[in-house]
């Protein structure tokens, strides 16, 4: 299979610190913030040791796109929180939408969960649009939730079921294997 994710490894550590520390994927962040590398080397080492966040790396023919992650998970209730970014700029054409169907497979097959919640920044028009092309319907705005340099921004927050994931995976025609 062309595309695919992938456990992270510890010599994924600088790219991931580039692509979070570029400007096109930091503006749509919850912290916009540069990142100092050490910071992002004590994160990244807690990600790889951390067995109730799952970071997944994006493939395209071996070469790495973007990144995915589920945090917050409850068991219990099969909920967990996700987030993304293609990391690549010439990352080709469509691969966000794998990357999204992959990760979706990923969460509802593999880490069982029966509904993923997203919280994207209200400005963030592409992200919303993208929740909505893998078929999430939005629960909630919270209103001036954010501070961000001193204006509050609105959060809204979007979910996805497994059976709903199962009928727009349809619609998308998209029918995966999320590990190599």
């Amino acid at each position: 299979m062309d595309y695919y994710l992938r456990a992270l490894t510890e010599k994924d550590r600088d790219m991931i610190y580039d692509w979070r520390n570029s400007e096109s994927i930091r503006v749509n962040m919850f912290n916009d913030q540069p990142i100092p590398y050490e910071a992002h080397c004590q994160w990244f080492d807690a990600v790889l040791k951390n067995e109730s966040r799952f970071y997944r790396l994006f493939l395209y023919k071996d070469k790495p796109l973007g990144l995915v992650s589920f945090k917050e998970m409850n068991h219990q209730n099969q909920t967990c929180t996700w987030g993304f970014y293609i990391g690549e700029p010439d990352a080709p054409k469509g691969s966000g939408t794998i990357m999204g169907a992959l990760a979706l497979d990923y969460a509802f097959y593999q880490l069982d969960m029966r509904k993923i919640i997203g919280m994207v920044l209200s400005f963030n028009k592409r992200s919303e649009r993208f929740h909505h092309k893998l078929g999430f319907c939005q629960e909630g705005l919270f209103k001036k939730e954010w501070n961000r340099n001193g204006q509050f921004i609105d959060i809204i927050r979007l979910a996805l079921f497994k059976e709903d994931w199962e009928k727009q995976k349809e619609k998308l025609n998209f029918h995966f294997i999320t590990e190599e």
